[in-house]
């Protein structure tokens, strides 16, 4: 739902404010922020094929066979060392479309040029978003041999599942990641579930939470169908209050004794009652960290060494004002230097336009940051808007869900605060 903000008058020069000098055109400038600037996620996606057909994937171009070269992997990370964004720690996410249709080989090798270029001064931890359906004992040793954070898409029971989760052919796949589950139980490798959620899951929250119990999952997110790219409405839309009916049954089951599941959201909600976001500061601006509004704080990678910035989900999708939101190419240039051209400027404007509309009348600003720029772009047509479907879903139910139960004092066993394993909070 697009949000309308009510016509606010200034006089014809106000003063100067951090946030009036934060919307003014400037050139992008490493030096202004502080702490200083460092990737802490760098996504990469290594091919854009996957061997299934989600009916809400809002990924173009996932017929496409196309992948990354070893060249493409050692120019991400030469620039990102050479452009002073690898810092103590880095978080290289294997995402979109299926990471497990690259061959085994790709990542040891893969694995072994990040070491080369980024170590010892960085210290690069692996994960990878898969559907599951591939992985067998060599993939576990591959998992095991590089220490990877391994994050399973599940939807839940198999009708919730195979209501959306089809092969190519149009069938279920709902045994086959049961297959991949059970393979990395037997190889003992930890692994977080992700699932999609719709108003079918809301109707069913207890079959859905006795599933991934039975399954021995201990950490869950809960993501939702959003409108993004190729799909353009989300199942959530007028259901808003089922979905509320939902994350109390969770809190619920989530805290209730003995149980040991662990949801993102409402970990991340009791993290931020206790600790709000830590910030960061940009031309004396002070604003709630957010790693999607904080510029080359997380770096999208396509298979053909394109990249961008802000959301991952920008990459590759159409746009009048933006383009594709390809700012650069490892193989012709830098990040940063991409920060010089006409088209970041614009995003970046954009995005500070969004967060200070956030800033200005949100009450959740202090536990989110701003929101997500893809998000206010496909719900509301303009990445310099305010609130979402998405903040209102993953943000604020959780976070009033949580507080509110809190403040009643029914809480003494919420769910423990541990977002380990949530490498890609998307």
């Amino acid at each position: 739902m697009v949000m309308v903000s009510p016509v606010r008058w200034f006089s014809r020069k106000p003063a100067p404010t951090p946030a009036l000098q934060a919307a003014q055109p400037a050139r992008f400038d490493p030096a202004d922020f502080a702490p200083a600037l460092r990737t802490r996620l760098l996504i990469l996606q290594p091919t854009p094929f996957c061997n299934i057909d989600c009916d809400y994937c809002y990924l173009p171009q996932r017929d496409s066979t196309a992948r990354m070269s070893l060249d493409t992997v050692r120019l991400a990370a030469e620039r990102l060392r050479d452009d002073g964004l690898a810092g103590p720690e880095l978080t290289v996410v294997w995402h979109a479309g299926e990471p497990l249709a690259m061959p085994i080989a790709f990542y040891d090798d893969a694995a072994a040029v990040l070491n080369e270029v980024l170590a010892p001064a960085c210290v690069v931890t692996h994960s990878i978003q898969t559907n599951a359906t591939l992985i067998d004992d060599r993939w576990c040793a591959l998992f095991k041999r590089h220490n990877m954070r391994i994050g399973v898409s599940v939807d839940g029971p198999q009708a919730l599942h195979d209501a959306h989760r089809h092969t190519r052919s149009g069938h279920g796949t709902h045994a086959r990641v049961l297959r991949g589950i059970a393979a990395l139980r037997a190889h003992r490798i930890p692994f977080h579930a992700i699932a999609v959620v719709t108003p079918a899951t809301f109707a069913q929250a207890d079959a859905f939470v006795d599933f991934f119990e039975a399954q021995g999952v201990s950490e869950l997110g809960c993501n939702f169908d959003e409108a993004e790219g190729l799909h353009d409405r989300s199942s959530l839309t007028g259901h808003e209050s089922a979905h509320a009916a939902f994350v109390e049954r969770l809190l619920d089951r989530a805290s209730a004794a003995g149980s040991s599941l662990r949801v993102r959201e409402l970990a991340l909600a009791a993290q931020l009652v206790a600790r709000p976001l830590p910030q960061v500061r940009w031309r004396g601006h002070t604003t709630p960290d957010n790693a999607q509004t904080q510029p080359f704080a997380l770096i999208t990678l396509a298979h053909d060494g394109s990249f961008t910035t802000f959301s991952p989900e920008l990459l590759g999708q159409p746009s009048t004002e933006f383009g594709d939101f390809v700012l650069g190419n490892v193989a012709t240039g830098g990040f940063l230097e991409s920060a010089r051209s006409a088209r970041f400027e614009r995003l970046w404007a954009a995005v500070r336009r969004g967060t200070r509309e956030c800033e200005d009348h949100c009450a959740h600003y202090a536990f989110c940051g701003g929101g997500a720029p893809a998000n206010k772009l496909y719900e509301n047509g303009d990445i310099a808007s305010g609130e979402t479907l998405y903040c209102r879903t993953m943000v604020k139910r959780p976070f009033d869900a949580m507080l509110a139960r809190l403040e009643r004092g029914r809480a003494a066993a919420h769910p423990q605060v541990a977002t380990r394993g949530f490498a890609d909070a998307s």
